[in-house]
């Protein structure tokens, strides 16, 4: 179990109020067993809000093998019965992570505004896979999984921070997962109001949940979602480490030389939609400095799919699965655009490089994290991906699934690149956190959750969806402004394979 010897520092059941001196603020526990001047030692005692008997106690000395709070799962050592709030839960990621934790038996507490809903109807697109209401979801959990364990209440985070702190103050949850954004590059560079609302939802709505938190909850955990795409793609072909310099990293200039260990590494975001995640990065960093906040901030890399066991136990429960030019990402729409005949839409040369995560590898990462959560003051950074190769590499992917395992001819064609973006530049992302700190494993492959989504969106009633959303898949949002559809540089193959046994859904 990567956690087992975490202890109750790091648990969020601790209780500090009283017991800490706060100016000390952002530092370790090493602070607390550091000389105390008098010729003693100075030790730091707290109490432990699910455990009250033990009265107070050093935090350090009871890992969380030994606390029968901690139970083991799959993934770690779990709190019973872990109270989770959920921040845009109705979406691709929130709905399934609900149901992913509510199925280990942590009591979940949802918050969405339903945006994304709107904000996909605003661009005259819809869900591809058909989704439900909550009403219909929650109920077809309880009757299909058994899952009485998960609640939901309508807020928007940003507007209705009344609602959400009453809600936060009632549930006292123990760990906060942050998806409620609204997570689109091309929608944010629409024109100057979809800019603006898109860092106003995310910057503002991010800031009121770390006010919250400080307020009424400073012992949990913030999981947040933030992107690789933080990081942009260096020309220099420097590492993209985990949101910080590693602890050995030095900056030479001249003849002299300075330590760069535990910093912030550069951001270079892509759109305006990224500059929001640059923004909320260093609001993160600095609630946790100056409050005593833990974080893990998830710069993850492009999701995709549509699997989980939950999420395939009954046609109510699927995630939502968007195929438009805002709100698809790239390997789900490569795969919709096959289904329908439409040639694979590459940018530029496609040879821009990306890091990759299935949806229910990003499940189990997010798990872990849970799991394991970091101490107080703590602000941390994963890489959360599991391979990465280029744009065009995908392309052939879904065109060899599609073509060989499904028969259907395939044409790769490249297109007007409307971002701002280089084609070909070096990418050296790190990612070692996951794997070699909190035990993540891989357990999806590209082209077996290629081969799952094309079973699921071949389905008559589903094709027939995305015929209706066929006319959206051509992108006509440019970074300069301009306003109309990419026109085709270069048709650069049709893929056809003969037909063989399927493999990949054993």
């Amino acid at each position: 179990m990567h956690n087992k010897n975490c202890t109750c520092w790091n648990c969020p059941a601790i209780d500090l109020t009283g017991s800490v001196d706060f100016r000390a603020c952002g530092q370790s526990r090493e602070v607390f067993t550091q000389d105390s001047g008098d010729g003693g030692e100075a030790y730091i005692v707290a109490e432990c809000a699910r455990r009250p008997a033990l009265g107070l106690f050093d935090p350090t000395s009871v890992t969380f093998e030994e606390c029968p709070e901690w139970q083991p799962t799959p993934y770690g050592y779990l709190l019973k019965d872990m109270r989770v709030m959920i921040l845009g839960m109705d979406g691709y990621l929130g709905w399934t992570l609900a149901l992913w934790l509510a199925n280990l038996g942590c009591k979940i507490s949802g918050v969405d505004s339903f945006a994304r809903r709107a904000w996909v109807a605003e661009r005259g697109a819809n869900s591809v896979v058909p989704i439900h209401t909550m009403d219909e979801r929650l109920k077809a959990a309880r009757e299909v999984l058994g899952l009485d364990n998960i609640q939901f209440r309508q807020i928007d985070i940003l507007k209705q921070r009344d609602l959400l702190r009453q809600f936060i103050e009632e549930v006292r949850p123990e760990a906060i997962v942050h998806y409620g954004e609204c997570p689109s590059a091309p929608y944010s560079m629409i024109d100057l109001d979809h800019a603006s609302y898109v860092q106003q939802n995310n910057v503002l709505g991010t800031l009121g949940v770390l006010f919250m938190m400080r307020d009424l909850v400073p012992e949990a955990s913030l999981i947040k979602l933030g992107t690789m795409g933080e990081y942009g793609t260096p020309l220099t072909g420097r590492p993209l480490f985990e949101g910080m310099f590693p602890a050995d990293a030095v900056l030479k200039w001249g003849d002299r030389e300075w330590s760069l260990g535990g910093e912030l590494t550069p951001r270079d975001p892509p759109s305006f939609y990224h500059v929001s995640k640059v923004q909320d990065t260093y609001n993160v960093c600095e609630a946790c400095k100056y409050w005593w906040l833990r974080s893990y901030d998830v710069m993850q890399g492009i999701i995709y799919g549509v699997h989980t066991p939950q999420l395939a136990a009954d046609p109510r429960l699927r995630t939502r699965l968007d195929m438009d030019e805002c709100f698809g990402t790239v390997v789900n729409r490569f795969v919709t655009q096959a289904v329908v005949g439409f040639p694979l839409t590459v940018f530029g040369s496609g040879e821009q490089i990306r890091g990759l995560i299935a949806l229910e590898d990003a499940m189990q990462c997010m798990t872990r994290l849970i799991a394991h959560p970091p101490e107080p003051g703590q602000y941390d950074v994963v890489n959360q991906m599991s391979s990465y190769c280029s744009v065009r590499q995908l392309a052939d992917a879904v065109a060899r699934v599609a073509s060989r395992e499904f028969g259907i001819p395939v044409v790769i064609q490249r297109v007007e690149n409307p971002r701002v973006e280089a084609d070909i530049h070096p990418y050296e992302p790190v990612y070692n956190k996951l794997p070699d700190r909190l035990g993540f494993q891989p357990q999806a492959s590209l082209e077996s959750e290629i081969y799952r989504m094309l079973e699921l969106l071949t389905q008559p009633h589903i094709k027939a969806r995305l015929e209706e959303n066929k006319h959206l898949i051509l992108p006509r949002t440019w970074w300069s402004g301009f306003k109309r559809p990419v026109e085709t540089l270069e048709v650069v193959e049709e893929v056809k394979y003969e037909p063989r046994v399927a493999v990949y859904g054993s």
